[in-house]
C-alpha cells in the first residue's frame, strides 16, 4: 500500500505544481494583453523586415497611385535582439528606403523601386560611413527624401537630398548642407542638424532640429528659400525645460504646429501657435513594461501626420526587432496605440514570451 500512496502523493504535488503554473500563465497572459499590440509590416531589404526612423507624407486625392508615402532607414538588430546588428556593422543597413500606402496601415513598395534609393559604396563601407535621419517633403507635385550622411573616419556630416515626380525613379544624391562650413556654422543653421522636420509654409523650406554643438542640446528652426542657403538659426523654447530632445518630428495642423519628442525613453506631444515657443501637452507613449511587446525595449523617432479622417503618428520601436507601429486619434491629443494586424501575441504563442518574462524575472532577484 506504501508505493500507492507515494505514487497518489507525488501525483498531488505534480497536479498542483501544474496548476499553479497554469494560473500563473493565465494571470501573465491577461496582464500582457494591454501591450499585445502588432506593429506595421514593412518589408525591408535586408530581408529582416526591421524598418527604423519613419518619416510619412499624405497626399489628398493621392499621388502617382498612392495616398500615404514613407520614408525609413532600417536599423536591423541581429539574431536574438543582438544590439551589435547584422554585419558587417549595423549602421550599414540604415539607408533610405521608399514605401507607399493606400490606407496609412497596409505598405508596400511601390511599382517597381528597388530599396534603398541610396546605398554606400565600397569605400564607405570600408571606412564605416552611414546614412540616417530621413525625412519627406512634399514640394508641388516632386517628393524629396531629405537624409544625413556621416563620414564616420574624418567626423563629418552632410544633409543629402534626392528628389522624384513618381515615387519610383529618383535622382542623384546631392549635398544641400555642408556642416563644416563656417558660415553655415556661424550664420545659418549651425553645425549639427539631428533629426531634421522639414515643411514647405509659404514658399519657404522651414526646418527644426536638434542642435548641441557647445551648448546643451537644443532644438533650433531656420528658413530658406531653395534648400541650401539658410538662415541663421532661431532657438526654439519648452516649456518643460528638463525635456532633453533626441529626435523630433513637426507639423501644422489647423494653425498649430505639433512637435512630437523622444527623449532617450519617451514620446511626448507639444504645440506651439509660432513655432518657436512649444508648450507640453502629454505623454504619448512610454517603452511596455512587459518584455515580449514589440516596443518593450524603447521608441525613437516618430511621423505625425493628419489626414481626411484622423490623425496618425508612426512611431520607430524594438524588442528582438525594430519596428514602426501605430498610434490613432480624432486629434492629436487623443492618439492611442493600434494593432495593425492579428498578428499579436496569441494565448497559446504565449510561451516563448511567458519564458522570456520568467526568466528576466529570476535574473532579478540575483541583481
Amino acid at each position: 500500500m506504501q508505493p500507492i500512496r507515494t505514487k497518489c502523493k507525488y501525483g498531488y504535488i505534480v497536479f498542483a505544481i501544474t496548476l499553479l503554473i497554469a494560473i500563473d500563465y493565465v494571470y501573465r497572459y491577461f496582464a500582457f494583453e494591454p501591450y499585445n499590440q502588432s506593429p506595421l509590416n514593412i518589408e525591408t531589404p535586408e530581408g529582416n523586415a526591421q524598418p527604423y526612423h519613419p518619416s510619412v507624407v499624405y497626399i489628398p486625392g493621392g499621388w502617382n497611385g498612392y495616398a500615404y508615402w514613407m520614408a525609413e532607414t532600417p536599423y536591423p538588430l541581429g539574431p536574438d535582439g543582438d544590439w551589435n546588428g547584422l554585419p558587417p556593422y549595423r549602421a550599414r543597413w540604415e539607408n533610405p528606403c521608399i514605401h507607399a500606402s493606400h490606407d496609412g496601415i497596409h505598405w508596400e513598395t511601390p511599382g517597381d523601386l528597388v530599396n534603398p534609393i541610396d546605398d554606400l559604396n565600397e569605400t564607405e563601407i570600408e571606412n564605416r560611413d552611414f546614412f540616417s535621419d530621413t525625412h519627406l517633403v512634399m514640394n508641388g507635385d516632386t517628393l524629396e527624401c531629405w537624409y544625413r550622411i556621416s563620414r564616420t573616419q574624418r567626423d563629418e556630416t552632410y544633409i543629402l537630398r534626392k528628389y522624384s515626380a513618381d515615387g519610383i525613379h529618383w535622382s542623384e544624391r546631392e549635398t544641400v548642407i555642408d556642416l563644416q562650413d563656417p558660415a553655415v556654422v556661424r550664420e545659418g543653421p549651425g553645425g549639427m542638424i539631428v533629426s531634421p522636420a522639414i515643411q514647405k509654409i509659404g514658399g519657404r523650406y522651414c526646418m527644426w532640429y536638434v542642435n548641441d554643438i557647445g551648448e546643451s542640446r537644443s532644438i533650433c528652426r531656420s528658413f530658406s528659400d531653395d534648400g541650401r542657403n539658410w538662415q541663421k538659426k532661431e532657438y526654439c523654447r519648452l516649456s518643460d525645460t528638463a525635456v532633453v530632445p533626441w529626435h523630433i518630428d513637426v507639423q501644422r495642423i489647423d494653425s498649430i504646429y505639433y512637435m512630437v519628442i523622444y527623449d532617450f525613453r519617451n514620446l511626448t506631444l507639444w504645440s506651439s501657435r509660432d513655432g518657436l515657443f512649444f508648450e507640453k501637452r502629454r505623454l504619448l507613449l512610454a517603452p511596455s513594461p512587459k518584455l515580449g511587446s514589440f516596443y518593450a525595449g524603447g521608441l525613437y523617432r516618430s511621423a505625425l501626420l493628419r489626414d481626411d479622417k484622423e490623425c496618425k503618428l508612426y512611431f520607430s520601436a524594438f524588442d528582438k526587432k525594430t519596428a514602426v507601429g501605430l498610434m490613432r486619434g480624432n486629434c492629436p491629443d487623443s492618439l492611442k496605440i493600434y494593432s495593425v494586424s492579428g498578428n499579436k501575441v496569441s494565448f497559446f504563442r504565449f510561451p516563448v514570451t511567458y519564458l522570456r518574462q520568467k526568466k528576466q524575472a529570476i535574473v532579478r532577484l540575483f541583481e
